[in-house]
């Protein structure tokens, strides 16, 4: 029973007793339509689709305000037709309601509706429910199904220049997580995806794990850019950390684009979940409630040193940037990038050592980092 209807059946009730009471024909009459129209609301959503609901997303990873579309499949199990019904799904947060109209017997049909991408996320995605109501609003009867998937929604990545390539890594052939895949040295196993060379399947791993696997192999020699972003609460609030996000995403995207091997670290993050792709990571990255200082510090001295250093965070800890020039000595270029939120001065300096670039936005940001790698930076 919806709100309106136990609105209406406390109306009916307490009308039938004042009508009794005083003796007024009318309240009893108005219980009496009441009553009746809840037993019609009954009446109409008694009657229970026997349908199978299976949804489809396509495609499975957008950007911010890219346009997802969901497509839900009816399917009329009964020989007998089945009247309209709404199939509701749960995007995240949000509830999506699609009408579907009447089936006949084992009769199928599909219906589309946009998927809100307006946020960054990895959202989940269902159950699907199919939800009867009556015209009135007075009653509702739902029966979900299992049928959960994610939708990642990426941040959006802004057009950004790569740095110079920076110092090379060890020659002689020392593995680590972030070397560059496709060359000789063999690096980790990992789950096939489509475009995989077959030959680098490794069998026995398959029939243990019962997931088809690959062997992966990586460059050991190729210097990297590493992209560090802070997620500490203390340093930014959540409006900025979602430009921070946007920034992060956009050097690291710069770089692959030009086949070059980067490597991202998160602030607070598990282990467990550098395995995922990184705009994955990016789209289901969260602000950390640790306050620590030295927690970015850390990070940073965990960084495997070469190539070029790239730290995105905000402007409240202005000590622990000035102590990324200490960097130096382990990276070929140390660029700190601290995000402000609305508007202000944007521009970089360089300091000994570094260079820092100030913006309030990512578009900002961009901006500010497409000039400096140009030579605008004073």
């Amino acid at each position: 029973m919806t709100r309106t209807g136990v609105g209406l059946l406390v109306a009916s009730i307490l009308s039938y007793a004042a009508g009794v009471l005083l003796g007024y024909g009318v309240l009893v009459a108005l219980a009496i339509g009441g009553a009746a129209a809840l037993v019609c609301a009954a009446a109409a959503v008694a009657v229970r689709p026997r349908v199978v609901l299976r949804r489809r997303v396509e495609p499975e990873r957008v950007s911010v305000g890219e346009s997802a579309m969901g497509r839900i499949e009816a399917h009329n199990q009964s020989r007998w037709p089945s009247p309209a019904f709404v199939a509701e799904d749960r995007v995240g947060a949000e509830r999506v309601e699609v009408a579907v109209a009447a089936l006949a017997g084992g009769g199928r049909r599909a219906a589309h509706y946009p998927v809100p991408t307006t946020r960054r996320g990895r959202l989940r995605m269902g159950p699907l429910t199919v939800v009867r109501r009556d015209p009135l609003g007075l009653l509702r009867r739902a029966r979900a199904q299992a049928s959960d998937e994610v939708l990642w929604v990426h941040p959006r990545v802004h057009p950004m220049r790569p740095l110079p390539i920076g110092l090379v890594l060890d020659y002689e052939g020392t593995v680590n997580e972030n070397s560059r895949a496709g060359t000789v040295t063999f690096s980790s196993l990992r789950e096939y995806v489509a475009g995989d060379d077959p030959r680098q399947i490794h069998w026995r791993s398959t029939a243990r794990t019962g997931s088809m696997m690959v062997r992966e192999h990586v460059d050991t020699t190729e210097p990297r850019t590493a992209v560090v972003l802070d997620t500490r609460a203390g340093v930014m609030d959540e409006a900025v950390f979602e430009h921070a996000v946007e920034v992060a995403a956009s050097v690291a995207e710069a770089v692959a684009a030009v086949g070059r091997p980067v490597a991202l670290h998160i602030v607070g993050e598990e282990i467990a979940a550098s395995a995922h792709p990184r705009l994955d990571r990016l789209a289901a990255v969260a602000q950390t409630p640790d306050q620590d200082p030295a927690r970015l510090l850390e990070v940073v001295d965990r960084v495997d040193p070469g190539g070029n250093l790239v730290v995105v965070t905000g402007t409240a800890d202005p000590a622990a940037v000035t102590k990324l020039a200490d960097q130096r000595r382990r990276f070929g270029a140390v660029v700190a990038v601290t995000l402000f939120g609305g508007h202000g001065h944007t521009g970089g300096r360089r300091r000994p050592g570094m260079v820092v670039l100030s913006a309030g936005t990512a578009t900002d940001a961009a901006g500010a980092w497409n000039q400096m790698v140009g030579g605008g930076t004073r």
